[in-house]
């Protein structure tokens, strides 16, 4: 039974060389597929391989009838490569890799063209990230995806800037899922994870979605999957305190290492798709910043975040109409790692969600700036109906160029109270209603926010997130002051007492060579084993 290929084909022309029958071909940059040729890939491949190599997954039997008999799903799914384990154990939210590297991954997917790119000395579009003050910085290229060359190739300028185009916001969900698996991994640069389309869809909410079928659903899951493969990293690092300094070769982000096609067979014989299992693995990026072992021992970093599940379902739900927030609402996850009350300029908070380029519009055409300001405040009462409160800095963002929406909030609730509110408000030199004064833009310009309000469970993982950094701060402020012992005098007491290398590893559950390294002063003694040493070396504080 043949397949066809439907109308909104991305004509990427992946099919049409690998089709064993010559059955796929090009009218007028519209592919199709011969039905007289097409033989379901019987005797060539164990499946069809037109829909394998399809990014979309448009290839679909010619004939798809429901009340076909079909290998029941829960048979199916008996068959599948186990999932690395289903995230959010709380049922809200859960860590993620959050480092420089995944952000501005992040802000790729989310903003595109709108970000600075620029052209490198190669012809290849480049956008670069300066870190450490200037003194490092970290490339970003995109390639193209479907490939498994190493190293990738970047694509040539114009290439690149089709290929932005073509990203879909909604890919950064599949990234920052990537990243919350990652951080699952004692060494995700090396280990593997898997993911199966119902994972995916259970986490961006697409499980609910009624007007889509399975098929459609499916479609969007893989093409979304292999976006964020597309981007590649290059990093320059250069030593910062204890941390050494390091490089990285052109990369990809996260490399997709294979996609398990999961199909049924018909009465007829004919395969459908029914699932789709991703094996992910991170890019070299994690050695440096995602590494507990490595940030342990001063070599690396364990850079991670709080990612609660409603931001992925909210992206999923507004990103067609209200873009703009969905940026901000991905720019704010990495931002609340630095402190959720840290104060935002809203220029900043303007070109995350128009562009830089908008923003300079705006100031010499006052049709735009109005545009502007309209789609800014209609964007933050979208982030407040999802639970993330802007708070208005009284200062720079007085009441009278604040938002109608959040003027309207303190109005009662009770018909009696809201009665005098409005008494109250109508007998004032400035009321609510009242148009918003002569350079309102300007004074935007120069406003901040305070921060935002977060929901219940988010902020509760956030100020957990934060006492735990007060005591790693409070840990070290106090490692620092308290005296260290040295690997001299922890081996003139071992001599002391009579002791072995050997017998002191054993009373410590340590190795001979852990001690062995400490008295030669290869290293320093952590905190945690500062007093054992005491105790056992009866050495005084």
């Amino acid at each position: 039974m043949p397949y066809t290929i439907e109308s909104d084909c991305i004509a990427c022309d992946w099919c049409r060389p690998r089709c064993p029958t010559k059955a796929i071909g090009n009218r007028k940059k519209r592919y199709c597929i011969h039905a007289d040729l097409c033989n379901n890939c019987i005797g060539y491949y164990s499946k069809p391989m037109c829909v394998i190599v399809c990014p979309t997954l448009h290839p679909v039997p010619l004939v798809r009838e429901k009340r076909r008999k079909m290998v029941s799903l829960s048979k199916r799914s008996r068959d599948r490569i186990p999932s690395s384990g289903d995230l959010f154990p709380d049922g809200k939210t859960s860590s993620f890799a959050s480092s420089i590297v995944i952000w501005e991954a992040c802000n790729i997917l989310a903003q595109r063209d709108a970000l600075p790119w620029e052209t490198d000395a190669e012809g290849k579009l480049c956008y670069e990230r300066i870190v450490q003050k200037g003194n490092g910085r970290i490339a970003f290229r995109v390639s193209e995806y479907l490939q498994h060359e190493s190293p990738p190739i970047a694509l040539e300028r114009e290439a690149a800037l089709k290929a932005l185009e073509d990203i879909d916001i909604r890919s950064a969900c599949l990234h920052l899922i990537y990243a919350a698996h990652a951080t699952n991994l004692d060494r995700p640069w090396v280990e593997e994870f898997t993911i199966t389309d119902e994972q995916i869809a259970r986490y961006l909410g697409l499980d609910r979605r009624k007007d889509l079928d399975h098929h459609a659903k499916l479609s969007l899951i893989k093409y979304l999957a292999q976006q964020p493969c597309q981007i590649t990293h290059e990093i320059n690092w250069a030593k910062r305190g204890r941390f050494p300094a390091f490089a990285v070769e052109e990369s990809r982000i996260w490399h997709l290492k294979d996609i398990e096609h999961h199909f049924v067979e018909d009465d007829l014989k004919q395969k459908h798709l029914v699932g789709l299992t991703f094996t992910i693995q991170a890019g070299p990026w994690a050695q440096y910043f995602l590494n507990p072992e490595g940030y342990k021992e001063k070599t690396a970093f364990y850079q991670y975040g709080i990612l609660p599940e409603f931001v992925l379902k909210a992206v999923m739900s507004i990103w067609q109409h209200r873009e703009g927030a969905a940026r901000m609402l991905l720019w704010l996850l990495f931002k609340s790692r630095l402190g959720k009350n840290q104060a935002i300029a809203v220029p900043t908070l303007m070109r995350i969600a128009y562009g830089e380029d908008k923003l300079n519009f705006a100031d010499f055409n006052r049709k735009e700036r109005k545009k502007r300001i309209r789609a800014f405040e209609n964007d933050l009462e979208v982030l407040y109906n999802y639970g993330c409160k802007p708070l208005f800095d009284p200062g720079t963002y007085p009441l009278p160029i604040q938002p109608l929406w959040a003027k309207l909030l303190d109005i009662p609730e009770d018909s009696d109270a809201a009665l005098q509110f409005w008494i109250d408000d109508a007998g004032k030199e400035t009321r609510i209603t009242d148009p918003a004064p002569r350079g309102k833009w300007q004074m935007l310009m120069n406003a901040k926010l305070l921060g935002f309000e977060f929901p219940r469970e988010w902020d509760l993982r956030l100020a957990e997130f934060e006492r735990q950094k007060q005591r790693r701060s409070q840990r070290k402020l106090k490692s620092k002051q308290e005296p260290q012992l040295s690997g001299d005098r922890v081996k003139a007491a071992r001599r002391k007492k009579g002791l072995s290398q050997r017998q002191l590893a054993h009373m410590l559950e340590k190795s001979q060579s852990w001690v062995r390294d400490i008295e030669k002063g290869r290293f320093e003694i952590q905190q945690q084993d500062v007093e054992p040493l005491r105790d056992i070396l009866d050495l005084e504080e």
